[in-house]
């Protein structure tokens, strides 16, 4: 049909020619291909004859006729008949409405499939997200996300980029914080996390931070399975859900599109128009801190199309830094100590999940035992003990701290103090319970535990978190129901066969048993407590926090009665020369004013009030900042003070997010502090207030305060300058920074004259913007400035400039 004429129906050309040449009408052309016509165009007959009544080529008494006719080909049949009686004008105009049809049939056809598409991949993602599991879940139980409740909080601020090394529990000071500032509170739900707030340009990436066992991942499966039930996040057509658990196991150049097709397959056909269309798409990274090669994310190799092969963490990279797919959105989760990692100037909003709230753990309590009155006399006891009611903020401990008080109600033992006494039970009731079902004996089920811990050191010192069947063989573990309380199994399609991957239920389980090898060991290789091991495995960046306090508490002497129950344990030479390790660091520490919070936690963990009287430093400054100090911390310092080892020379609070409740719960150890820097927190007036009656009593000795970048204003400086009219011991006073016009209060500017001990204060007149001193440097006591972490500031990119790039932080309240 190689004659000129209208495109009709389909792929098929209607005939306007005759041989020889002569042109035929539209009239006859319709007539010669009608049996045609009532075959293609009966899927597409409504959309004609709505169209052919608004152009008027048919009447309303036609429409009507042809309306109710029964099928699509009677339709059709009808309406040519119609056109038929009305000659040689509408006939072509009908024909023109063929044309049209055809373009529109195609594009409803094809938005047609992608509707199908987007349902089905809802249905695999819905599937995979709707069950949540317990540790030691027995088999056929399910415990649905719809049963899960959660709530957020946004709040504006900077301060989540010091989120960095201490994880556990990190959580809690500032949750209260929030509470006590709930006028800047709003409310906002999980599926908001990507809409725009505050006229705030909508964010594309988001991260999502939290302290291990706090609900990261179990967040992220509610928010997926909500969005495949249609209730959340209706601005994104697709959600690509990855694990850095799983994207560990790349270990060769692959491109983003086969990524994808590993685990979703069906969008084989549509990626092309997934990327196409990438503004309508979320990708889920979880994870983070479990991804090997994070520490490598500074490159400037990029990644631009999703069909180039390369390492994953430049895929990685690429994504995060809208290289690749631009107009993507991205959801990250991350233990706060990976943060740094991260490029933060690529983060739009960060969010922090807390926990459950108090009410929460209530509930918890009440599903968990199932009776009303025995759940509510559990949580009450836990509730009278300040860190089990702490530990229980986080869900995944809330389920340990239930499961070991369950087993022990009744016992009549002394209640558990630390974190490694929880899991100390913990693991005593696993073995307990076991050594009874097997009947090969507790000799052999306490082997398999020491092969365990083996492989729990060996992986945490390689940072995996993922290990192989042939992993297990290497260290002698056969699966049984005691290994299986202790490890998840996943299982991995590769290209030619299906492989089994296992980790440790909770990466706080596998910290547990690294530091439980250690103790059963008698020459661990490596040391870890050996000087430059340590060094090798750069312990000082946190990395290695949680398994430092577990080590300590295991060593402590009543869980090494507790546990020598079931195993034999040598403890002695190993607890003498870690407790003179410990002791050593925390002197030194104290003496040079350095990072000492997670020795501090250590020290707590032993419990032993004797050794209090082997600390002799010879200064006592003791420095925690930098560290979003929760209820524990303050614990942690307070029972360390409560040990009178001397008087506290300089504490520093900087950036520890401290508010007025949190420094008057130190206000007793504070008599003969000489230095307090309270800087880089948002303090409110009544946390001025309170350092301005110390500044006012006699009691108190203060000869240095820092308060640079508290964000205090003009009647906070007010009352800082009344307080010092008689103040007879402040020397130097830090307040640069702030918002306050510190040229426009004439009792700042008149403090050097009436305050003649004052001999410093920062910034001095007519310095309004703030010196770069107290953020850069603070004074030792030999008057040597000591460099400070610089603090990292907000994004600076062309989208929006450091003045505009005010941070939103979430607070998740799971």
């Amino acid at each position: 049909m190689g004659s000129p004429g209208r495109e009709v129906a389909g792929e098929s050309r209607l005939e306007a020619a005759v041989p020889g040449g002569e042109r035929i009408s539209s009239l006859q052309l319709l007539r010669r291909n009608r049996v045609k016509l009532v075959d293609e165009l009966g899927d597409r007959i409504n959309w004609i004859l709505d169209h052919a009544l608004q152009i008027q080529i048919i009447s309303e008494d036609d429409y009507e006729d042809v309306k109710y006719n029964p099928g699509p080909r009677r339709k059709v049949r009808a309406l040519l008949d119609i056109i038929d009686c009305r000659g040689e004008v509408v006939a072509d105009q009908f024909c023109s409405l063929f044309d049209k049809s055809k373009d529109v049939s195609e594009k409803e056809t094809v938005s047609k499939e992608h509707s199908t598409l987007i349902k089905k991949h809802k249905q695999v993602l819905g599937r995979r997200n709707e069950v949540m599991m317990y540790y030691n879940t027995r088999p056929g139980e399910k415990i649905h996300l719809s049963d899960q409740f959660t709530n957020l909080l946004l709040v504006k601020g900077h301060h989540s980029l010091e989120f960095k090394r201490h994880e556990l529990l990190s959580f809690g000071q500032h949750r209260i914080h929030l509470q006590d500032r709930s006028s800047q509170q709003m409310d906002i739900q999980p599926g908001q996390l990507f809409l725009q707030v505050n006229d705030k340009q909508a964010p594309k990436i988001t991260l999502v931070s939290g302290v291990a066992g706090i609900g990261k991942t179990v967040l992220l499966q509610k928010l997926v399975y909500d969005w495949a039930n249609n209730q959340c996040f209706d601005n994104f057509e697709f959600i690509l859900q990855f694990t850095f658990r799983d994207l560990n196991l790349i270990n060769k150049p692959m491109s983003f599109r086969n990524l994808i097709l590993k685990k979703n397959g069906h969008l084989s056909k549509a990626l092309d128009s997934i990327f196409q269309t990438a503004e309508k798409l979320l990708i889920i990274l979880d994870g983070f801190d479990e991804f090997k090669s994070g520490s490598c994310l500074d490159g400037d190799c990029y990644i631009t199309d999703p069909d180039e092969e390369g390492n994953l963490v430049d895929i990685i990279h690429s994504l995060l830094r809208g290289e690749l797919l631009i107009g993507a959105s991205v959801l990250l989760t991350s233990r706060p100590t990976a943060i740094h990692h991260i490029p933060v100037e690529t983060v739009d909003r960060f969010v922090i999940i807390t926990g459950f709230s108090e009410r929460e753990i209530r509930n918890f309590f009440l599903r968990y035992y199932r009776d009303g009155e025995l759940g509510c006399r559990m949580f009450q006891q836990v509730k009278g003990n300040d860190f089990l009611f702490t530990l229980c903020f986080v869900p995944a401990f809330c389920y340990i701290v239930c499961s070991v008080l369950k087993e022990k109600e009744g016992e009549g033992q002394k209640q558990a103090k630390t974190m490694a006494d929880i899991y100390s039970r913990y693991l005593s009731v696993l073995l307990k319970h076991h050594s009874r079902a097997q009947s090969s004996g507790e000799q052999q089920l306490t082997q398999t535990l020491r092969n365990l811990t083996t492989l729990a050191y060996s992986k945490l010192l390689q940072h995996d978190t993922l290990f192989y069947q042939h992993d297990l063989e290497a260290h002698h573990i056969e699966l049984n129901t005691f290994v299986d309380s202790f490890l998840d199994k996943t299982t991995v399609q590769e290209p030619e066969c299906v492989v089994s991957v296992f980790s440790f239920t909770h990466f706080t389980i596998q910290e547990f048993f690294a530091a439980l090898h250690y103790v059963l060991e008698p020459e661990p290789f490596p040391d870890l407590m050996n000087e430059d091991t340590m060094n090798e495995y750069k312990m000082s960046s946190g990395f290695l926090d949680i398994f430092q306090r577990f080590l300590s508490g295991l060593l402590s002497d009543r869980n090494q009665a507790l546990l020598s129950k079931h195993m034999k344990l040598d403890k002695a030479m190993k607890s003498k020369s870690y407790c003179y390790w410990l002791l050593e660091g925390i002197k030194e520490n104290c003496e040079n004013g350095t990072s000492i919070l997670n020795l501090l936690h250590c020290l707590f963990e032993q419990q032993n009030d004797s050794l209090a009287e082997r600390v002799k430093p010879k200064n006592l400054r003791i420095h925690v900042g930098d560290n979003l100090l929760c209820p524990m911390d303050f614990s942690v310092l307070k029972y360390f003070l409560d040990m009178k080892i001397g008087d506290l020379e300089e504490l520093d609070l900087t950036a520890t997010n401290i508010n007025s409740a949190a420094l008057k719960n130190l206000q007793p150890y504070l008599h003969q502090c000489e230095r307090l820097w309270c800087g880089e927190n948002k303090l409110d007036f009544e946390a001025i207030k309170f350092l301005c009656e110390l500044l006012k009593s006699p009691d108190y000795k203060l000869k240095l305060l820092g308060l640079g970048w508290t964000d205090i204003g003009n009647n906070e400086l007010r009352e800082l300058c009344d307080a010092l009219k008689d103040n007879k011991t402040l020397q130097e006073l830090w307040v640069e920074g702030n918002n306050a016009d510190y040229d426009g209060i004439s009792g700042f500017t008149a403090i050097p004259s009436t305050n003649t001990t004052l001999k410093k204060v920062v910034p001095s007149h007519g310095c309004h913007n703030g010196v770069k001193s107290y953020r850069s440097f603070y004074k030792t006591e030999s008057g040597n400035a000591r460099q400070r972490k610089p603090k990292i500031s907000c994004r600076n990119s062309k989208k929006q400039s450091v003045d505009t790039a005010e941070k939103m932080i979430a607070i998740f309240q799971f």
